[in-house]
Formats: structure tokens, sequence, C-alpha cells
């Protein structure tokens, strides 16, 4: 069985501003909105750890590889919400609606 694929909004810092600055003319700044999307590998008080590609080694379900790993700090997530598929909807390989 797969991890829970969820959608995790966080805060970042802010990329470094290059070269020196004026501190009278500095505009006031803020934290990064983030919102990323994978399978939830590890979710502890420290950490949420995810990972967008699962891998079977023996061709089933049983999910036992992920790469793509993605670190977020628990400090920095504002939400965590758990996906599913209301409707049950396959898609085809072109992104349309299964028959």
């Amino acid at each position: 069985m797969a991890p829970d694929l969820v959608l995790i909004e966080w805060v970042d810092s802010g990329q470094p501003i290059p070269g020196w600055q004026w501190l009278s003319d500095l505009e006031p700044r803020r934290a990064h909105k983030c919102v990323s999307v994978g399978f939830l590998v590890q979710d502890d008080e420290k950490t949420k750890v995810l990972a967008p590609n699962l891998g079977a080694s023996n061709g089933d379900e049983d999910w036992d590889q992920a790469s793509g790993l993605f670190t977020i700090p628990s400090a920095a997530v504002t939400k965590l919400e758990r996906l599913t598929c209301a409707s049950g909807t396959a898609l085809t390989n072109d992104g349309r609606a299964a028959a």
C-alpha cells in the first residue's frame, strides 16, 4: 500500500538579496508561501518528507523505493491535506477520463 498522498502548504525564507543594502532603503520582506504535493513517506514532529515518485522493485504494488525526496520542516507547515479521489475516475494516458 502506498503512503498517503498529501498537499502541504508551508512557508519558506526569501532568497538573499545580493550585495550591500542601505538599511534605511529596505522594503518590508516576508516569508514565501509554498505548496507541495507528494507521498508522505515521513511524518514526525520535526519533518515532513514527500516523495513524488514511488517504485516497486518486484513489479507489483509493493512500494519499496522512493526518489526525489523533499524535506519540509514541520514548523514551516501551515496546512496538511490528505488527497483522495472522490469520483474514482480513471484517466487515459493523455489525461482524459477513461470510458
